[in-house]
């Protein structure tokens, strides 16, 4: 249920329908359209709820049912597209979002020399894995607090924004088996600008609250992949718990889903017609991850360029200074060269369709 407040509505007047929403034992967030009116959507089950018990408030415009289960992220209750600002850069606006970097920090040479590059390439947004959540133990398990350190550095040098991903509530284990003070998620809310839910953590439903309310004063944006199994209405209700529990600034991201599809020819299955669904029923960014979609750096360009003409309001791509000997994914990094060209076309689409 979605309250639609007048524009001449008083603070106290607010406060009365805030009351009832209470009095019937549910909760509320509160939004604005596009017209710039207050928005209140009411959580929880409001099948037993008189749309008349909010109708007759002074300062009340029209009470709105919403069909959708994802309330608040989807079109039904704003119909305006969300822009999420990271320093100067909009996420969900009319210009093309960027992010680059390597699959995982490995050194500090390492992520100064790619950092530099991205900077001269006039990409605003480093993306690094310091805490990799890999399927086998005996994987290179990320540099820890150590590269989210780093990357900090390189955001300090090259004047760049970082988004790097909390795999868990966990204490990160060091190579020589100790501790690190802090988990995992308080260590990347600490330095990143944006924090990134991975493709497996996006059905821990307890992280994302445990995060949505860690972030609820200062707002910090959250970039949710899709699963890889997951269902499109799956996707939207995990961003879902983000916004319900008091952080709106969710950017959506897809990845590729598993199908049937043999993995030595493409490690996942595109899903690009994901981006017109999303961007139908949800009112929050899109963006699109052609590195992890695909698995193999031939593939990475003709995706995006297909990702960002099916509305796509971003990418988030793999990019390594030495791609053949890179610990983690080599074969989907791009090198600087090839991201060059990418960037460049992805602007142009992005221009065609403003």
């Amino acid at each position: 249920m979605i309250i639609h407040l007048t524009k001449e509505a008083t603070p106290s007047q607010k406060q009365e329908v805030f009351n009832r929403i209470g009095q019937a034992g549910l909760k509320y967030e509160v939004s604005h359209g596009a017209t710039g009116i207050e928005l209140i959507g009411v959580l929880g089950d409001t099948s037993g709820l008189d749309e008349g018990r909010f109708q007759e408030l002074d300062g009340v415009d029209k009470v709105i049912r919403i069909s959708r289960p994802y309330k608040l992220v989807s079109r039904e209750f704003s119909s305006a597209s969300k822009i999420i600002k990271v320093g100067n850069v909009e996420i969900g606006g009319s210009r093309l979002a960027i992010m680059a970097g390597p699959c995982a920090l490995e050194n500090e040479k390492q992520i100064m020399i790619i950092a530099q590059y991205i900077q001269e390439l006039g990409i605003p947004i480093m993306r690094g894995g310091a805490y990799k959540p890999r399927t086998s133990p005996y994987s290179f398990q990320g540099m820890g607090l150590d590269g989210v350190k780093l990357l900090a550095k390189a955001r300090e040098r090259y004047g760049l924004s970082i988004i790097t991903e909390a795999t868990g509530l966990h204490r990160h284990i060091r190579e020589d088996g100790s501790h690190e003070e802090k988990n995992v998620l308080e260590n990347v809310i600490e330095y990143a600008d944006i924090i990134q839910i991975g493709a497996r953590n996006m059905k821990s439903y307890g992280m994302l609250q445990e995060l949505a309310i860690l972030t609820k004063n200062n707002k910090k944006p959250i970039l949710l992949k899709r699963g890889e199994s997951s269902t499109i209405k799956d996707f939207l209700l995990a961003a879902e718990y983000l916004v319900a529990n008091g952080n709106p600034n969710v950017i959506l991201c897809l990845r590729g889903i598993r199908t049937f599809e043999e993995e030595k020819f493409q490690r996942y299955t595109a899903d690009i017609g994901a981006i017109a669904v999303l961007k139908r029923e949800s009112n929050l960014p899109v963006i699109f991850d052609p590195s992890h979609a695909t698995g193999y750096k031939s593939n990475v360009y003709p995706i995006a360029m297909a990702a960002m003409a099916a509305g796509a309001d971003g990418l988030i791509i793999e990019t390594h200074n030495d791609p053949a000997n890179a610990l983690c994914d080599g074969e989907q990094c791009v090198t600087r060269d090839q991201l060059k060209k990418l960037i460049e076309d992805a602007a142009k689409i992005k221009a065609l369709l403003r």
